[in-house]
């Protein structure tokens, strides 16, 4: 004698499981969202029941995300930042990582007072080695010069 254990033998009400094209076109439709977002466990979308995949659905291989680890804000890197550096950043000269690194200090430098700014700089400069002073004064008689020509056009 077999029992048959099974409370559901048609198998009515049975979860479907999506295909991984669904789950892109959903991926798709929010580009700035993370995998945490999509299960209702992120910043974007911190409400567990608006999830729209589940965990193992966000785990599967060969699924494209569009934002993946933390999320980058340009606006304030660009409001921090000089306008050479952010068209050197644009023209791909230096990477996101300087970019960030030159906004922060100079958010840094525009939050002191002029005293504090040259007690920084004398510290500073107390510490360049040779090449690096040379390379100083190269540079400050390249800003000079065209200093110098900016203001002859005036």
């Amino acid at each position: 004698m077999t029992d048959n254990y099974n409370r559901n033998p048609k198998g009515t009400n049975q979860w479907v499981l999506r295909s991984n094209e669904e789950i892109q076109k959903i991926i798709d439709k929010h580009p700035t969202w993370t995998k945490k977002d999509f299960r209702g466990e992120g910043k974007l979308n911190p409400n567990k029941k608006n999830a729209l995949l589940t965990r193992k659905e966000t785990d599967r291989p060969g699924l494209k995300f569009y934002q993946v680890g933390k999320r980058i804000n340009l606006e304030k890197i660009f409001k921090h930042s000089t306008q050479q550096s952010i068209e050197e950043f644009k023209s791909k000269k230096i990477d996101l990582e300087t970019l960030r690194n030159r906004a922060s200090t100079k958010q840094i430098r525009d939050n002191m007072s002029k005293e504090e700014k040259s007690a920084y700089d004398k510290k500073i400069y107390a510490n360049l080695t040779k090449s690096q002073l040379e390379e100083k004064r190269l540079r400050q008689r390249e800003y000079y010069k065209r200093l110098n020509e900016r203001g002859k056009d005036l």
